[in-house]
């Protein structure tokens, strides 16, 4: 399944509004640079676990990112999330 479908529900007016609320609960700027967005309604959104692993268009699961980190980590998890959970195993 494409990432593009599981965003269709973050497009148009939702998606500036999700865009707006994530810029109010993690600051504007990417998630993964810190690189500030001059406005939060252009950038992209991003599923921190990656949507194909975890079904959901939750807000818990999504923040703002700019294009290039969003390409960058695609539908891998991200490397702090890996440490995490694999913290214990060895």
């Amino acid at each position: 399944m494409s990432r593009r479908r599981s965003n269709s529900c973050l497009k148009g007016e939702r998606g500036r509004q999700a865009r707006q609320q994530l810029a109010h609960r993690d600051g504007a700027c990417c998630f993964y640079c810190r690189a500030p967005f001059t406005d939060p309604t252009t950038a992209t959104i991003d599923h921190y676990v990656p949507y194909s692993l975890w079904r959901t268009n939750r807000r818990a699961n999504l923040v703002l990112a700019c294009e290039p980190c969003n390409t960058r980590k695609g539908a891998h998890l991200p490397i702090g999330l890996v440490l995490v959970l694999t913290r214990g195993t060895a």
